[in-house]
């Protein structure tokens, strides 16, 4: 079984949780981005930094 599996069966057995959690996400990704713009990383350069930040811890699971 993958991960897609798991993502399915997490998707159609609890929908509110699923939602929360990605929304979570979206929040710290957001929050992350505005973060790096005023600090002046703007355009490609500061969306690759945000999305670092939120999402590349994924690559030590």
């Amino acid at each position: 079984m993958g991960g897609e599996t798991g993502l399915s069966i997490g998707i159609f057995v609890s929908p509110v949780a699923s939602v929360s959690i990605a929304g979570a996400f979206a929040a710290h990704f957001t929050a992350a981005a505005a973060v790096l713009f005023l600090r002046g990383h703007r355009g490609a350069s500061g969306l690759r930094r945000a999305y670092m930040f939120a999402f590349g811890w994924a690559q030590w699971l």
